[in-house]
């Protein structure tokens, strides 16, 4: 059977204006914003006066509705009659959006212009000639020749008397403007209806016929193809929404191909997230899967900022990150198990320190969704298909400073993740997207200036190691392009704790790291080594835990010992039957001892004898969330409220059974500082000594850290 090529149609102005205001034509919301300017509509009025033709509309006529629309400029365009067919403009949007204005005389916003473009301005030249090509009879402002309002001429209607105030009008004029009124009016608009009734269809005819270049993106189209009346389904409106709630987290700035690939990975039996997939997924099945699919996409933007402590998604190496853990979450609806957070925390830095999305990031998802199916079922996948970018603290120098690359991104996290401190007062540097969005944003401060080393020929200034993260006012006021040890002997004397400060990015030490003598070369090999071995920290609690219930079991069975200590209760006192918080210290305690020795492994919920007693004691002592959930967030509070969090890095806290027991096993790794505790207003120091932890006096402590330090 030949294909029915379709033929134009004629359509007056009368009939095209009546049926935008009864709600039969509609601009599809995937139609670019309204760009023109009143030249152009002055252009395209003195056109249809001159009875040129001005080009053809193309109209996908159908019973479906998709989202439109909703008005122009400040009329309201009222919903297509039910039942009736919709007539959606594919091409001529900015043709039929002038017609309509300069016919109801509105204000209308343009694309990228703060003021309003007034129709109410477009004018009629009643002494220029509609046979002479070289004058435009069709104005965009008001001139010296005699004129009448567009609007006028548009409506215009021999029964009212609205022109007679127009003493200057002659008869001549009068029928001059009846003629160009009746011109419009009969004036035979070619219109091309589409004779296929499917939305793919239409939008492949948009795609091809769309003369501004720039071809609808998947989300515009899924927009308009899952967009449903009767079930209030809008995707740009939810999507929109769910921004809005995002960015109370800061996590607003994400792609919106994210919730696309969540949800084709969720619906499609293949589990991909390729284009054609997302194109062929049933609407029925999106709109039934969306509160399910950003409900888990909210879990992982919580999870993401409490476990791994980004603060925003600005920094997030990429928005991609966000789909498997999604999807981890939607499969799960409760926080994941010990193991199982061992084995986010390896997928979180192994996608991000490799450039893993920078290309063909659908069939990496496709790999990475089967890993997280491998987690899910409490086991951990391998990565022997992804090789991270980063083999030695010599790879971070020589990587350059980007906000565009992902493996600066990655570094970035692990800089924020450590909560970083303010050079002048110790306080928290707060991050923004707003600030983050590119390189030369005032957070991201060249610690040894670039302009100070380029000055110098040094090289490297702009590696990521130079990178720290500060409060914008500190860059821009108080350090500018000083030196390090200018500034930093400033702050000296401002900020009693900067040797603390400065752990929190990294930097142990000023004359360590050569920043007293300004050298730069000591400096970026210093923290290089520090940056790198923050990163393989984060990789070898994956490692250490990898036979986790074999040893967990073997650490038991071996007994209290140099790094092994055993707690019945948190803060459950036995003995009165009650919650008693002093108990807590016990634990932070042994904590501290660990950190300040060789680290070590607390096991809370086995007494002294090795009994399994669990965590049912100390439970009861939680009114707001009595169960694991509860107590791992009460612990979390705890500890981050006695050490730093670059301390707390230093501790992983997982909940193994034991004898269908849950206990709460304590993993600490030595640290590299001697740590402090405060408890009832004083400072005290432990370590562990054989099977106890004891604190020491101040000669002790003193000699203790030479020791430590290798002195």
């Amino acid at each position: 059977m030949a294909f029915e090529q379709p033929k134009p149609d004629n359509v007056s102005y009368s009939v095209l204006i009546n049926r935008i205001k009864d709600g039969t034509i509609k601009i599809p919301k995937f139609q670019r914003d309204f760009v023109w300017d009143l030249d152009k509509t002055a252009e395209l009025l003195d056109s249809i006066l001159k009875g040129y033709p001005i080009g053809t509309f193309i109209i996908w006529k159908t019973k479906e509705r998709i989202n439109n629309i909703k008005n122009i400029g400040n009329i309201h365009l009222p919903e297509t009659p039910d039942g009736e067919e919709v007539y959606y403009i594919l091409d001529g949007q900015q043709r039929i959006t002038s017609l309509f204005a300069a016919h109801e005389s509105v204000d209308v916003a343009v694309s990228g212009k703060k003021q309003l473009l007034e129709f109410k301005k477009l004018v009629v030249n009643l002494d220029a000639s509609l046979e002479n090509n070289d004058q435009q009879v069709v104005a965009p402002k008001l001139t010296d020749e005699k004129h009448v309002s567009l609007t006028d001429i548009l409506n215009y209607d021999p029964t009212k008397k609205y022109l007679e105030s127009h003493t200057d009008f002659t008869e001549s004029d009068i029928q001059k403007i009846y003629n160009y009124s009746q011109i419009v009016s009969n004036y035979d608009f070619s219109v091309v209806y589409l004779q296929k009734n499917d939305i793919e269809s239409a939008i492949e005819v948009f795609t091809r016929i769309n003369t501004s270049g720039q071809t609808l993106t998947l989300f515009e189209i899924m927009s308009a193809k899952t967009y449903d009346e009767n079930q209030n389904f809008d995707m740009q409106s939810k999507w929109q929404l769910f921004l809005n709630e995002a960015k109370d987290k800061g996590f607003d700035q994400i792609s919106s191909t994210v919730i696309l690939h969540l949800l084709s990975i969720i619906i499609s039996s293949s589990k991909e997230c390729k284009r054609s997939v997302i194109l062929s997924l049933d609407k029925q099945d999106f709109i039934d899967h969306w509160d399910g699919a950003i409900s888990a996409l909210k879990d992982s933007i919580d999870y993401i900022r409490r476990i791994f402590r980004v603060p925003v998604s600005k920094l997030l190496p990429y928005d991609t990150l966000l789909v498997p853990f999604s999807y981890f979450f939607y499969n799960t609806k409760t926080q994941p198990s010990a193991e199982q957070r061992f084995f986010l925390q390896e997928l979180f830095w192994r996608l991000s320190l490799s450039h893993r999305y920078s290309k063909a990031s659908e069939s990496a998802l496709y790999q990475d969704i089967r890993r997280v199916d491998i987690i899910l079922n409490g086991e951990r996948p391998t990565y022997s298909d992804i090789s991270l970018d980063l083999n030695n603290p010599k790879d971070l120098v020589n990587t350059q400073f980007s906000t565009s690359d992902s493996l600066c991104k990655a570094i970035l996290c692990l800089l924020a993740s450590l909560e970083p401190k303010d050079f002048l007062d110790n306080g928290k540097v707060i991050l923004d997207n707003q600030y983050l969005q590119v390189s030369n944003s005032r957070n991201y401060h060249h610690f040894f200036p670039k302009k100070v080393l380029e000055s110098e020929n040094v090289q490297n200034s702009n590696s990521i190691v130079n990178i720290t993260l500060i409060s914008d006012q500190m860059n821009k006021r108080q350090i500018k392009t000083r030196r390090p040890s200018d500034y930093m002997n400033e702050f000296t004397e401002k900020n009693k704790n900067l040797r603390q400060t400065l752990k929190t990015h990294l930097i142990d030490d000023l004359n360590e790291f050569g920043i007293v003598n300004d050298n730069y070369g000591i400096f970026i090999e210093k923290r290089s080594e520090r940056i790198f071995e923050e990163i393989t920290k984060q990789m070898e609690i994956v490692e250490h835990h990898k036979d986790y219930e074999n040893k967990i079991e073997s650490i038991v069975d071996n007994g209290e010992s140099e790094t092994t200590e055993f707690k019945s209760t948190l803060q459950y006192d036995r003995r009165e039957n009650r919650g008693n918080n002093d108990l807590q210290f016990n634990v932070i305690k042994c904590i501290a001892g660990f950190l300040n020795h060789k680290g070590g492994n607390l096991i809370i919920g086995i007494d002294d004898n090795r009994e399994v007693l669990g965590l049912d004691f100390d439970l009861r002592t939680l009114r707001q969330k009595p169960n694991i959930d509860g107590f791992h967030l009460h612990l979390v509070n705890l500890l981050r409220n006695h050490f730093d969090t670059l301390v707390a890095t230093n501790m992983v806290i997982s909940f193994p059974k034991l004898k269908e027991k849950v206990v709460c096993w304590v993993n600490v790794i030595k640290s590299n500082d001697l740590v402090v505790v405060e408890f009832k207003g004083k400072d005290y120091t432990y370590v562990r000594m054989g099977n106890s932890t004891r604190s020491l006096n101040r000669q002790e402590q003193s000699n203790y850290e030479k020791e430590r330090r290798g002195h």
